[in-house]
Parts: structure tokens; sequence; C-alpha cells
């Protein structure tokens, strides 16, 4: 369980060279590409990313947001700092990528951005009502998350919520992604300090899936950090995504009957709301 230590000022986490070549490539073109699938048409972003904003709001939607001071954690180009201000709630971003900052600073003035860690939340302890982090941290290594888990804790009030959405395929080709089973993440948090209070299985496009058993599994210990990943390969020839146009939009029919159909275990991702024991003083 997390003591609430001071934090470290300043950290780099190993991927940072592989974000870093990202956003400095495709921020300020493409933000949404940048933080999703980089250099894939726009479409198939915008496609995974309104499966994403449903469910958030599904998740998060009984909680009185309005009112809330939150922390968005891998803010990246912002588009959940400005969900939850449009909700009403009081938001700081974070996150360690100037460039994806630079974006995020211009797609949401007035917003508290600011460069940080997430193994590093150089923020006082328990100061926020809510904290969220949405597919971020998949993409540290399994000691990094332990950190990270670690400083979110910190950061919450006793009583206040962490919501975090992430990777629970073990399939997954990606070589920067570092997911975990669903009782994997549960025992991440729980570890430090929290509590769950209810997950559920997202992004299940089962016409999609399969696709991805063509692309050989390479890891982060097997290719060098910055590579460029197989979907920056192809974002080179933009016809070779359009079969998968008819593929998306039946997807995004059929997910609402695959969330209410099949286990949670069998999505791509899963979205865990845990609350921090005590109230606040």
């Amino acid at each position: 369980m997390s003591s609430d230590p001071e934090p470290r000022s300043s950290e780099s986490t190993s991927l940072a060279p592989y974000w870093d070549r990202v956003a400095r490539q495709h921020a300020a073109a493409d933000p949404l590409g940048a933080v999703c699938y980089p250099a894939a048409p726009r479409w198939l972003n915008d496609f995974f990313s309104r499966l994403q904003l449903r469910f958030v709001a599904q998740m998060l939607g009984s909680e009185p947001i309005a009112g809330f001071r939150c922390l968005d954690v891998g803010c990246g180009s912002g588009r959940w700092s400005r969900w939850l201000a449009t909700k009403g709630a009081a938001v700081v971003g974070i996150d360690p990528t100037e460039a994806m900052l630079e974006s995020a600073r211009t797609l949401s003035p007035g917003l508290d951005l600011r460069r940080m860690s997430a193994t590093a939340i150089d923020l006082p302890a328990n100061g926020f009502d809510l904290v969220l982090s949405v597919t971020v941290i998949q993409h540290l290594r399994p000691e990094e998350q332990e950190r990270a888990a670690d400083a979110m804790h910190r950061v919450l009030r006793p009583g206040g919520q962490l919501f975090v959405l992430d990777l629970i395929d073990p399939n997954d080709r990606g070589h920067v992604v570092f997911p975990r089973s669903p009782q994997g993440w549960i025992d991440l948090y729980t570890r430090h300090g929290l509590t769950l209070e209810r997950w559920a299985g997202q992004e299940f496009v089962p016409l999609l899936r399969p696709l991805a058993l063509l692309v050989p599994r390479r890891r982060a210990t097997e290719t060098p950090t910055t590579a460029p990943s197989l979907l920056e390969r192809l974002g080179r020839h933009p016809t070779l995504f359009w079969p998968l146009w008819p593929l998306a939009r039946a997807s995004e029919w059929l997910e609402p009957w695959c969330e209410r159909a099949l286990p949670g275990r069998l999505a791509r991702h899963a979205g865990f709301l845990f609350r921090k024991p005590g109230t606040a003083a």
C-alpha cells in the first residue's frame, strides 16, 4: 500500500523517446492520431475515439463531475481534459511530451496543462476528486506502472476516484504496450491502496480483431524504442486502409451488443473505477 511519499521532481520513462518522436511528427497535423494510432486515417482514429468516448461517458455518467477537481494523466492533445471541463470540472492535464502539450494548449485554451510524467506527479497529495487516465498506463513497463499507480493514489483525496482505461488483450502485437489481465490491473491498484468499485470491457470490435493475428508479435525489447509502428509504415499507403471502412462501420453498430452480451475479459481494453478509502477532511 502507498505511504504517500513526496514526488520526484522529474522522471523520464523508458518509452519517452518513442512518444517524443510521435508527437514531433504527428501532434501538430493530427492531434488525435498522435494519441491513438499515428499515421492511420483520421476516420479510423475517429472510430476508436467515438467508442472510447461513449464508454467513458457510460462509466462516469453517474458521477457528479461538476465542481470536481480532476487530474488528466497523460493528457496528450487534451481531449479528455476538454471533456472533463465541459462537465464542469476544474482540470489539470499532465503529459511528459512538450509537443503533445503544445497541441493541447492550441486546442484547449485556458486549461491548466503541465509537463509531468505519470510516474512522478509533482502535485500536492490528496488534491483531486477524480484522477483519469485513458490508454496511458498500458504504455509503461510493469515497474513503471507500479510507480504510476502509487503516484496517482498519492494525489487522490480520501474518498476520491481513479478511472483508468487500458489494454487487457495479451495477444496485442504492439511493441510499445504492456497489457495486463483484468485481474492484473485490479491487483496493481489494490496493492497501492485503492478499492475497486466496478470494471467493464471496452472495444470488442469482433470484425477487426482477427486482422491483428496477421501482424508479427514485436515487443520493445526486440524493437528500437523509436521505431515506427506497423500502422505508421502502412500510413504511407492510405488506400490499404479502405477495406477496413465497412468493418469499422459494422463494428460500431455491434459494439453496444458486445458490451451487453460478452464477458468483459474478451474485450481489447477494460475500464476500471477505483476509490481511495476514507473521507475528505
